[in-house]
């Protein structure tokens, strides 16, 4: 079972609130298990102040939760709509380019 859907029903059970940004339809969420994990998060109009705060902090509460539960530290990205149509494989996206390296 990968470790998104783990932390879904985890977060669903001890952070609603957490779970409802990030799970609830407020923003897309493209979630990675590579070797070094990673999120990427597309923001929509609907999101919310809760979830605007979350992703300006750089998606601080899902990092800290994700080490709590796995004991692996989980990179993240926030984009548009834009950004995120256009890029068909975000692995290859950030290492090449080093952004994470």
């Amino acid at each position: 079972m990968s470790r998104l859907v783990l932390m879904e029903v985890a977060m669903k059970e001890e952070l609603p609130e957490l779970y409802d940004i990030y799970f609830g339809g407020r923003v897309l969420l493209h979630y990675e298990e590579e070797e070094v994990p990673f999120i990427v998060v597309r923001t929509t109009n609907g999101m919310g102040q809760e979830a605007a705060i979350e992703l300006l902090r750089g998606c601080e509460q899902f990092k800290a939760y994700h080490k709590h539960l796995f004991g692996i530290e989980v990179k993240s990205f926030v984009t548009d709509d834009k950004q995120f149509k256009k890029v068909k494989n975000w692995w290859n996206y950030f290492h090449p380019n080093g952004i994470y390296r």
